[in-house]
């Protein structure tokens, strides 16, 4: 006797409330639905049913037995789906969002071998230097920088990010370099203002001790784009503060070069964000893992180009 495909027939049976109907629902004879019926019985040595011509009713011990049956039936219809699940391929939409500049510079090179190797997602990328709502926004995953406040989301920190000011050698050359940061209130600089939030426009660093302290510098062009100011820095129209990533690829070619010695730059984490969902779908595992490798080949990547600079 199988005894998973009687106890099958034994649930159907009860659900079905005729011998008939849970014949009809299994795709099985009616004769063979008594006969594996009355071998679960014979095996067990208790009447599950008892039995009329018109319909079954359980026993006692047959309802105990039901429950008891339902109960592993489910249990092992979810580690079947689990195995099922685990031997798939990731497949299905993610919507990501990350910083305009950080997206085109480190996220991007593992997104095409993320959808190299699970050709079934379908992802969706907003580069964006607004605030954002992942959970209004529809949003699967998000990439931060800077410290997190308590929000209810899930985080992993992944790597952290050094800011710097810098400047065109040309510029060097005809203002000097600061010898403190203070000094910043004096030269050209150049502010960037994103979502009017003014993180650009008041530049950190750390004193001696560890202790953090704020210069407002002298911007002479205030502007939205890291883009734009990366250009105004390289045509030597100003200092400007930069996270390291930004300005990594013009410190390895020289067009820009961090200025002041040991400034104590203060370190900003880089995370990954996300709404808690449970069980986790494969496919978000999937694009985690793959993201979060990614970026952290690329930051060691640039790495080198900001520490031999002053990062």
């Amino acid at each position: 006797m199988d005894r998973l495909a009687a106890i099958r027939t034994f649930v159907a049976i009860v659900e079905c409330g005729s011998q008939t109907e849970a014949a009809r629902r299994l795709g099985r004879s009616q004769p063979a639905v008594v006969r594996s019926l009355g071998e679960l019985e014979k095996t067990l040595n208790v009447q599950l049913l008892s039995r009329t011509t018109r319909r079954s009713t359980l026993t006692p011990e047959g309802e105990q037995y039901f429950h008891d049956c339902k109960r592993v039936l489910a249990e092992l219809d979810a580690a079947e789906a689990r195995v099922r699940d685990g031997l798939a391929a990731p497949a299905g939409h993610v919507r990501l969002t990350a910083p305009v500049e950080f997206g085109n510079r480190v996220l991007a090179p593992s997104l095409g071998g993320l959808l190299e190797e699970f050709p079934g997602l379908r992802l969706k990328v907003d580069l964006t230097d607004q605030p954002v709502d992942l959970v209004a926004g529809g949003y699967d995953v998000a990439v931060r920088i800077g410290e997190l406040e308590e929000s209810g989301l899930i985080a992993r920190r992944i790597g952290s990010m050094p800011s710097m000011v810098c400047a065109a050698p040309a510029l060097i050359d005809r203002v000097g370099v600061p010898d403190a940061p203070a000094d910043l209130g004096a030269l050209p600089c150049i502010g960037i203002d994103i979502a009017h939030r003014k993180f650009g426009l008041v530049w950190r660093f750390r004193d001696e001790g560890g202790h953090p302290f704020t210069v407002r510098p002298n911007s002479v062009i205030v502007c939205n784009s890291v883009a734009l100011a990366r250009t105004m820095c390289r045509d030597g129209a100003g200092f400007a503060a930069f996270y390291a990533y930004q300005v990594a690829d013009d410190l390895r070619a020289g067009t820009l070069v961090s200025v002041l010695a040991d400034p104590g730059y203060p370190l900003h984490p880089v995370s990954l964000l996300w709404p808690p969902r449970r069980p986790m779908p494969r496919r978000m595992r999937a694009v985690l893992r793959q993201i979060e490798a990614g970026i952290r080949a690329e930051l060691d990547r640039m790495r080198g180009a900001w520490l031999q600079n002053g990062g």
